[in-house]
Formats: C-alpha cells, structure tokens, sequence
C-alpha cells in the first residue's frame, strides 16, 4: 500500500529548472507549506551525491544569484585543478 505522506510531501515541493556549469549543477526547491517562502539551492557535481553547498533564500531570484555565483566559482576553481595536472611542455634552448 503506498504510503499518503510521502505522497503528500512529493505534492508540497515546487521544483524549479536546474542550472548547470560545468561538471556542477544547481537544484532549486521550494515546500507549498513553509510561509514564509523559503527556497532551497543544492549544489552538487555530475555522477555524484555529495552535496556541495546547500542554502537557503527568500526568493527564487537571490536562490539563482547566489547559485550562478557559487557554479561559477566552482567550474573556474575545477579547471584551473585540471590544468595544473597536464603535463607541461617545456622548451629547451637551441
């Protein structure tokens, strides 16, 4: 028998469109029963569970600022990762 109140929770939560940079993802949540409005970010990296920021905000538009801001940070941090381990070429004098 299926259970109402994971039912009734799946009902209450709003899910908005993810952002993506990168290998990093932003998801957006906001429960119909919380007044005030609270809305969640969740950060996390592509073929991972781990969480990477979990916040909170008052609005859906400072959720988005703060996400672009931390995915930005996020995919420059981890690039700079991945090309400080190519292997370098170095040129030697003629």
């Amino acid at each position: 028998m299926p259970d109402s109140r994971a039912a009734s929770e799946i009902s209450n939560v709003i899910r908005y469109e993810r952002l993506q940079s990168g290998a990093f993802y932003a998801d957006f949540r906001r429960d119909k029963r919380l007044n005030p409005e609270v809305y969640h970010c969740v950060i996390q990296r592509e073929g991972t569970s781990e969480i990477l920021r979990w916040s909170q905000h008052r609005t859906l538009n400072a959720a988005i600022r703060a996400a672009r801001a931390e995915l930005k940070r996020l995919s420059l941090k981890d690039k700079e990762k991945h090309e400080a381990e190519l292997p370098g070429t170095s040129v030697q004098p003629t």
